[in-house]
C-alpha cells in the first residue's frame, strides 16, 4: 500500500546515518517564513494560508486527530504538513492531509515520501479509516507513487488512501 521514505544520505555520509528527521510540532518552526517563500515562489499560497490560520487560530492541528510534521535537513526546515479531521468529507472520521510542502529544492530526495508517511501514520494510529488530499496536478504522480487513489466522485478531493480493510 504506502511504500517507505528512503532516507536522505548525503554522498561519503557512513551507512546508516541520514541527515533527515520528521519532527511532530507545536508551533511555526524556525525556517517557516523561507518555506513559506519558497512555495509562494512556485504559485503556491499554502504555507501562507496556514501561518494565517495558526495566527488566527482556527487551525492549530491540536484537535484529536491531528498533528502537524516538519522535515528537517541538515540546513534545517525542508518540508510541512499536517493532518486535520476533513471538514469537506461530510463527517469528522475521515482524516485529511493539509498544507503539505516540500522545498523545490528538497524533492525527489525521500523529504516528501517520509512527512507524508508519518501523516499516514498519524491517520492510522488516530483511527482514520480513510485519508483525503487536495493536491494540484503538479502532485498528482507523488501522491499516486506513495499509494493514494485518484478520488472519483470525491467532492473536495483528488485522492483518497484507505487505510482499514
Amino acid at each position: 500500500m504506502f511504500r517507505p521514505a528512503r532516507p536522505v544520505i548525503p554522498q561519503g555520509a557512513a551507512p546508516g546515518t541520514t541527515t533527515l528527521r520528521i519532527e511532530r510540532i507545536v508551533q511555526l518552526p524556525a525556517g517557516f517564513a523561507d518555506l513559506a517563500a519558497d512555495a509562494h515562489g512556485s504559485g503556491e499560497r499554502m504555507l501562507e494560508v496556514l501561518r494565517e490560520d495558526w495566527e488566527a487560530g482556527t487551525i492549530r492541528f491540536d484537535g484529536w486527530g491531528e498533528a502537524l510534521f516538519a522535515a528537517l535537513g541538515p540546513n534545517g526546515l525542508v518540508g510541512i504538513g499536517g493532518l486535520t479531521r476533513d471538514p469537506f468529507a461530510g463527517d469528522d472520521v475521515v482524516g485529511r492531509v493539509r498544507r503539505f510542502y516540500i522545498r523545490r529544492s528538497a524533492r525527489r530526495a525521500g523529504a516528501g515520501r517520509a512527512l507524508l508517511a508519518a501523516i499516514v501514520a498519524e491517520a492510522s494510529a488516530s483511527g482514520y479509516p480513510r485519508l483525503r488530499v487536495r493536491a494540484p496536478a503538479s502532485a498528482f504522480a507523488f501522491y499516486e507513487a506513495c499509494g493514494f487513489l485518484r478520488a472519483v466522485r470525491e467532492k473536495g478531493a483528488t485522492h483518497i488512501m484507505p487505510l482499514t480493510a
